[in-house]
This record gives structure tokens, sequence and C-alpha cells, in this order.
């Protein structure tokens, strides 16, 4: 039986390199990236989102440089809007493209690229109007999320009249035309941008995986309405505004395959959970968001990893570990963040990653173990 003791947590120890040459004040470090404002997720933003970068010797940064993907052509410097020793705020500029971020301060040292890349969204509305009242432009960013992901599902829409016109956004389940969540946006002066995300949530619990869409629906001032409910270009297609919403993603990002009768639940010696099969150093993620209940290494179970998952009472644990996990003891991960590589450490054959699920209140703090191949093989199908 493959069965770990939980130990007290470990802090990491994270080592930073100094930087060449002679500075009168200490490099400037990046340890944090998120968009705060009209943003999909902490890591999307778009032209005029501020995003907040954390870190160390942050005072005196001069310069926030968007470094594009595509090479050093890519590279866009704005000032930053506000610098304090630990923070910086930034409004992202135009000509930006998606990739890390680098600060320099008044002393010309550039800081390492942020470990986390930005997601530079670029936003296309289109006229979705159906309806005498107000003219809609809608925009739709995330086709396809998870919840408690790194990224939500986020319309952006635009109304045209002469007046402010008083706008809903409705979410509705696609498999029964059923709304399962409403955003009373009040006024809306015509010609602002607004944005609405959806946490997946109904009524406080997660939502079932399907397919949902958005609705704008808008009352002008003569009484007409306007909706983009009716939109679709055919009848038997979904609405150009519509998402797929799913609970979670499988966690090996590679190549893969769940090996013999041993490797399952039950066999060999009392096997407690799953083995999936990949190289070693293939990408694991949080098959579902959380907080990490635990990050250690053990003799059996190698370098491990556990997530007490969000808003579903149940545990997951990740084992055999190529290295001590990504994320550390009371961190807040989001469903498909990575955690960690498969590997072979612990009394492991071949390289794979074994997988547990705990019923609440979890592993081994009263739960139970329970046959996680079905859940797998519908992830590994889903995502």
């Amino acid at each position: 039986m493959l069965a770990v003791a939980a130990l007290a947590p470990a802090a990491a120890a994270h080592a930073q390199s100094g930087a060449g040459g002679a500075a009168s004040s200490p490099p400037p470090k990046l340890t944090s990236l998120q968009c705060r404002t009209t943003c999909s997720g902490p890591a999307y933003a778009r032209a005029g989102s501020e995003v907040r970068l954390g870190g160390s010797a942050l005072g005196d940064v001069r310069t926030v440089t968007f470094l594009g993907a595509r090479g050093p052509g890519d590279d866009v410097a704005v000032a930053p809007v506000s610098a304090s020793g630990r923070r910086v705020v930034v409004k992202v500029p135009r000509k930006a493209r998606s990739g890390a971020v680098a600060v320099t301060n008044g002393d010309g040292v550039m800081s390492r690229p942020s470990a986390s890349k930005l997601r530079i969204e670029k936003v296309a509305t289109r006229r979705a109007t159906s309806g005498p009242g107000p003219a809609i432009d809608v925009a739709l960013s995330g086709r396809k999320v998870f919840f408690d992901g790194e990224r939500r599902p986020t319309l952006t829409y635009v109304l045209r009249d002469d007046a402010p016109v008083h706008a809903l956004v409705q979410v509705v389940r696609l498999a029964d035309g059923a709304v399962v969540a409403e955003f009373d946006q009040g006024d809306v002066p015509p010609d602002e941008q607004r944005i609405v995300s959806w946490d997946g949530r109904v009524a406080g619990a997660t939502a079932p995986d399907g397919r949902y869409a958005f609705t704008v629906v808008a009352h002008g001032r003569h009484g007409a309405t306007a909706t983009t409910a009716q939109a679709a270009p055919r009848s038997d297609a979904p609405p150009p505004e519509s998402f797929v919403l799913l609970g979670h993603k499988f966690p090996v990002r590679g190549k893969h395959d769940y090996g013999g009768y041993s490797a399952t639940f039950g066999g060999g010696r009392g096997h407690q959970g799953q083995d999936v099969f990949a190289r070693c150093g293939t990408p694991l993620v949080a098959a579902r968001g959380g907080t990490v209940k635990m990050k250690k290494f053990q003799s059996r179970a190698g370098h491990y990893v556990v997530i007490d998952t969000a808003g579903s009472g149940i545990d997951h644990a990740y084992m055999h570990l190529r290295d001590a996990a990504v994320v550390d003891h009371g961190d807040r991960v989001r469903t498909g963040q990575l955690i960690g590589y498969v590997g072979d450490t612990g009394r492991a054959s071949g390289c794979h990653l074994h997988f547990e699920a705990w019923s609440a209140p979890g592993w081994y703090t009263g739960g139970s173990p329970f046959d996680p191949l079905p859940d797998l093989l519908a992830w590994d199908k889903s995502s």
C-alpha cells in the first residue's frame, strides 16, 4: 500500500543571484504578476489593463518593459503608474505583446524577466443586435475555461445609442436554457466599454460541466429592447458568445498511458491511487485549483504535493515528482496551474505520476481514498 505519513511542511528557499556591475541600490526583483483591472484572469490583460507587479527593491523603478515573446523587436517600455518597495502598478500599453515583464530602476539596472508571462488579449467586438432597440457590440474571451482556473469566461460589450441604456448581462446554460447568473449593469453610457466575468458558480455551488453563453439585454429610453440572444448564424449552432466550462483539467500535459493492473486502484499491495506513465519532465498541472496542504519528500512517494481542491471537499495527491513541487505549502493554486514535473523519485518503477483522490475531510485527516480512474479518463477526454 502506498501510504505517506503527513509531516510538517518545510518552507522552500529561493536563491537570487546578484546583478553584475556596481549599483547604488539593490537590483529590482520580480516575484509575482497579476492583472487587476479589465482582465479575464490574473495573467490575461489587454491594452489599458492595470497590472500589479510584486517583488523587492521596486521603489526606484522608472520603466516597465513588456518583453514580447517573438523577440527583442516586440519590447515596449513605459513608465509605471506607481512604484513602492514591494509593488509596481503599470498600465498595459497599446502595442504590448504577450510575454514576460521586466523592470528597470533609476540606476539603469534591469530585473530578470518575470517567471510568469502576461497574455495580452486582442479584443475585437462584433455587432450582435437582435431587436429594435440599441445596437450592441460584443466580444468573448475564453472559449474553453476551467472552474477556479487561471482564466474566466469574460464578455466585453459596448452599447451604441444616443443616451444611457439599462443593460442586463445573463449567463445561460444551453442544455436547458436556464439563466444561471445575472449581472445588472444599471444605466450604461453609450460607447463605453464594459467587461463582465463569471466565476462558474450557481447559487454558491460549482456549475456543472457544459456549454454556456453570455446574453446582453439592453432597454433603450424609448422602451425598445435589444438582445444578443438570437444572434447565432444558424439555429443549430451554439451562439457566438458561448463557451465550455469544465470542472477539472487532466494533470499530465503530454503523451501518457495508464499502465497495467498493478498501476490501478487496489492493484498490487493495496494501491491507493492511479498511475499515469509519461516521460520524466512532462509538465504536471493542478487538476483542480485549491490550497497546497502538503509539500514534502518521502522515501516511498518521493517528491509529492497535496492540494485541497476548491468547492469539492476532495484532496488530490501528486507523487513521484521529478523535483520538489514549484508551489509551496499554503499557496493558492488555480486549475491548470503548473505544479511540477513527472519523475521517478521515491519507490517508483519508471517515470510516472501516482495520483490519489481522497474524500472529505481529506488526505490522512479522516477521509478515504477512492478510485480516481473514472475521473482521470473523463478529464483526459475533455481537456
